[in-house]
């Protein structure tokens, strides 16, 4: 009986996070420009709306991995501070990778335009994007 609480709540937040790229479709596009859209329009339009799918689909499942890998990143580093006899540089090299990164596949994800990130950064070292950011100036 206990699991019927946690089902229902997770069932109502998949159905918005399901829904969310519909309604922002419907949202983009009034109905006088759906009849008179070219077929290039169309289709860049369902291109869209199958990324978007796709990335809550690919988030239903990366999602959860992320969080129980920050979450067990969290532990072991307060473990580490702990058995270091407090050296902050120990829990900091152990959290930092875990918490940081991506926790939502994103659209541009699936293309290829942005990198997706399990595994962050060590601390200290600066993101990729800001370094060539940084590179072009």
């Amino acid at each position: 009986m206990k699991n019927q609480h946690y089902q229902i709540p997770a069932l109502v937040l998949a159905l918005f996070l399901g829904l969310a790229p519909v309604v922002a479709v419907a949202q983009e596009s009034p109905p006088e420009q759906i009849s008179t859209a070219q077929p290039s329009e169309l289709s860049t339009s369902a291109e869209d709306f199958g990324y978007g799918v796709g990335s809550v689909l690919s988030s239903l499942f990366y999602s959860p991995f992320k969080v129980t890998y920050a979450g067990l990143g969290l532990l072991t580093g307060g473990m580490g501070f702990v058995l270091s006899a407090g050296n902050v540089d120990v829990a900091n090299n152990i959290i930092q990778p875990a918490v940081r990164g991506n926790y939502v596949v994103t659209p541009s994800h699936l293309k290829g335009e942005e990198a997706l990130i399990f595994v962050g950064p060590p601390p200290g070292a600066e993101p990729q994007q800001t370094q060539q950011a940084a590179a072009t100036r």
